[in-house]
């Protein structure tokens, strides 16, 4: 075995188990905003539940493949590696789809006006049935915030205590003094936008990453079948 080629070998292995990482990572990335919108998305359509799910996928997946790329640099198996880096190169493609897709939902400005539509029209419906106010309770309390656009889109009605930036004396209404002041649109927009940044920027350098696994797997891989066709091991 050449010097270089060993190199690569255990270069490979190494990037394998950043690999395992990275799959880790992009699952738990997955999961945090899964879990950040999920009660968002069974009310208002955000745009990024589904790369979300896709990367919780990707991520398992990753994660099971460099299992390939680990068997075949140590047991240079060129068939293995090669299959290790044609998944990779299938995954890092998605990926990038992925990445432009929550880059174009961020930067798409119907998408965030669909939303302050859908989420006023929840809101009007606060007072009058239980799953509306349960649902903007909700968005309040978490993302403390007041009203679609100000506090002042209670119209006179009592702001509820999901409004309230400290527990008020009365558990079931809010002082104007005690609300939060920013609407529950903007904050809303604010988290989606930040969401699909970071969803985006994570899957483009793990993608980086991914590439230089893939050259190195390429060039163990051809190592190993010109080894093999010289009648001895790598």
């Amino acid at each position: 075995m050449s010097c270089g080629m060993g190199m690569i070998k255990y270069l490979l292995f190494i990037f394998n188990f950043i690999f395992a990482v990275c799959g880790l990572g992009i699952l738990t990335l997955g999961v945090l905003v899964h879990l950040q919108i999920l009660g968002v998305s069974k009310q208002i359509e955000t745009g990024l539940a589904f790369p979300s799910i896709t990367l919780i996928v990707l991520g398992s997946i990753i994660f099971v493949i460099s299992f390939f790329g680990c068997c075949g640099a140590i047991r240079e198996s060129h068939c293995m590696t090669i299959t290790f880096a044609s998944f990779l190169l299938f995954i890092l493609l998605v990926q990038i789809a992925i990445a432009v897709y929550a880059f174009i939902v961020v930067k798409n400005d119907d998408n965030f006006r669909n939303i302050s539509e859908k989420y006023q029209e929840i809101f009007n419906g606060y007072f009058l049935n239980s799953e509306s106010k349960e649902f903007i309770d909700l968005v309040q309390k978490n993302l403390q915030c007041c009203g679609v656009h100000s506090p002042s889109d209670y119209n006179g009605n009592p702001i509820p205590a999901s409004c309230c930036k400290e527990n008020d004396n009365n558990n079931n209404t809010c002082s104007v003094s005690n609300t939060y002041s920013n609407g529950c649109v903007e904050v809303l927009k604010d988290m989606l936008k930040f969401a699909g940044t970071v969803f985006g920027s994570v899957a483009i350098a793990i993608a980086g990453v991914e590439l230089i696994g893939i050259i190195f797997a390429l060039c163990l891989a051809n190592s190993i079948k010109n080894a093999e066709r010289r009648g001895y091991r790598v």
